[in-house]
């Protein structure tokens, strides 16, 4: 099956289709990659500086998620050395 008759069956797809879909092929893409490190440098600027930009975000529009101080509370549970 080509690129092109994959493409045009996306649209056919149900939610759960689509999902097994993508699993299996970031599956395959990671396998040919020679797998892909699931890691970050907690220093990283760019990291910290969209992580602040999402926070920011977050407090400009209260009342529709979580507070800076949840975010970094959740963060600091999830974030391990």
């Amino acid at each position: 099956m080509s690129l092109a008759q994959i493409e045009a069956e996306l649209e056919r797809l149900s939610p759960e289709e689509l999902r097994r879909l993508a699993l299996q092929s970031w599956t395959a893409y990671v396998q040919k990659e020679g797998g892909i490190a699931h890691e970050c440098d907690e220093e990283d600027s760019a990291l910290l500086a969209a992580l602040d930009a999402a926070v920011a975000a977050a407090e400009a529009a209260p009342g529709t998620g979580c507070t800076a101080d949840e975010v970094r509370a959740r963060l600091r549970s999830w974030i391990s050395k």
